[in-house]
């Protein structure tokens, strides 16, 4: 697939080929998103806070899954660029055995463990509390359905199937946005409608995709015993990016912390201020994918210099989409706010974080194109420990700031500031260690 890719097209259309479907199924899902929160926010503030509040927990879940999807799309991208089928078969079998144990798992978690996990944020709002453990409780019950389409997901994508894995997430998404009304208000189940909502949108990706690769015997999954070095090989390379994606997940649960001792208006517009930023988030996660898979393939067949052209045309895609929201972020904040809420206190505050998290947007997208392309070469601990160690400066720059005439917008100030400097850190670290990687395959 790399190399019919590479006859046929420059490097941009490559990665324009490949992210497409890829980048329209994270917007699917973003598009999800905003409609259930427009659809939640109607309901109330507390509402939205309730969701905000519970999603830290399911964002965990899905960040330790990733030890697994991330492993697999390198492993088995790096497997298609050798064409060696055999492993690719093994390590897509030992990638859904993890996924199911790792599901099963966290299950149990969120059933027996819901209010505890919540009690950590310290919201002063025993509705807010209540509704977010029932919204747990629902998600869990899905959650193996989650789990084995992230999976799925990586697979295809690993194979260059996006647009398969697209379909997936399109028919889901579509039943999705046609129950959220109808469970929240006609039935009216409220915040617990839309969680049962999202269950039902996982099972029916879950049963396209099985269609898909059982029915058509798209991939044949390895039935013999397999090898423990097969597991290792996929925890070895994902275990640093999805120890990246766990801790970058628990720092936003800290400032979630931080931003609850300011109230549930400050709650529901970061909620509503992270479900816009992810348009940037989303777009250039799939320039990102489409990258890291590109370079696994490029590095699998020893094509050591079109790596530096993938990853040239990629800066240029998503540092254009990042400018672009920039623009946007700063000019019409306030009127992005409104249209999920009109409380006056809640849209105030969230003006300001796309104002504040808009002049970093740039910067993010060079972290995660550089982490792309670090990412396909199977260098994956390099971007995961440059993520972790800023990341971390969140927190107590976030103290700080918060303690200082800034308030609430110190916590925004905290998240701009970091994601400058892991742009520009992640940046240097790269070129350099990619010059190495040249000089040693001339």
């Amino acid at each position: 697939m790399y190399k019919r890719f590479i006859s046929a097209n420059s490097n941009t259309k490559q990665l324009i080929h490949l992210a497409l479907p890829i980048i329209m199924s994270l917007l699917l899902q973003m598009t999800y998103n905003m409609i259930d929160l427009y659809w939640v926010g109607h309901i109330s503030s507390d509402a939205v806070a309730a969701v905000g509040s519970a999603n830290f927990f399911v964002y965990l879940g899905m960040a330790i899954c990733s030890i697994v999807s991330i492993g697999t799309t390198i492993k088995i991208s790096q497997a298609v660029g050798a064409k060696d089928i055999r492993m690719q078969n093994k390590y897509a079998t030992a990638s859904m055995i993890l996924g199911f144990i790792i599901g099963v798992v966290y299950i149990g978690v969120l059933l027996l463990f819901a209010e505890q996990l919540l009690s950590f944020l310290d919201i002063d709002n025993e509705w807010v509390n209540e509704k977010a453990a029932l919204y747990l409780r629902v998600i869990a019950v899905g959650t193996l359905f989650s789990y084995a389409n992230v999976v799925f997901t990586a697979i295809l994508n690993a194979h260059g199937k996006t647009k398969l894995s697209f379909k997936a997430v399109l028919y889901g998404n579509i039943v999705n946005i046609i129950l959220d009304p109808i469970f929240i208000f006609v039935f009216d189940w409220g915040v617990v409608g839309a969680a049962w909502a999202t269950v039902v949108s996982w099972l029916v990706s879950f049963i396209y995709f099985y269609a898909i690769i059982y029915k058509r015997k798209l991939i044949v999954f390895y039935v013999k015993r397999l090898e423990i070095s097969v597991y290792k090989a996929l925890l070895k390379v994902g275990s640093a990016g999805a120890t990246q994606r766990i801790l970058f997940t628990i720092i936003a649960i800290v400032l979630g912390k931080i931003v609850a001792s300011f109230g549930t208006d400050a709650i529901a517009a970061q909620k509503i201020g992270l479900q816009i930023e992810s348009l940037t988030f989303m777009v250039v996660a799939g320039v990102q994918q489409s990258l890291s898979i590109m370079v696994g393939q490029a590095y699998g067949s020893k094509q050591i210099r079109d790596i530096q052209h993938l990853y040239s045309s990629a800066l240029k895609i998503g540092g254009s989409i990042a400018l672009a929201t920039t623009v946007i972020f700063l000019v019409i904040p306030s009127e992005l706010i409104s249209i999920f809420v009109d409380n006056p206190q809640t849209i105030e505050i969230g003006k300001y974080y796309l104002i504040i998290i808009g002049l970093s947007q740039f910067f993010m997208a060079l972290e995660m194109v550089t982490g792309g392309a670090f990412n396909g070469q199977g260098l994956t601990h390099y971007s995961a420990t440059i993520s972790v160690v800023f990341t971390l400066l969140r927190i107590p720059l976030a103290i700080y700031l918060c303690s200082t005439s800034l308030g609430i917008y110190g916590v925004w100030c905290s998240i701009s500031i970091s994601s400058i400097i892991k742009g520009i850190v992640s940046t240097i670290i790269y070129r350099m260690k990619f010059s190495k990687l040249l000089k040693a395959n001339i």
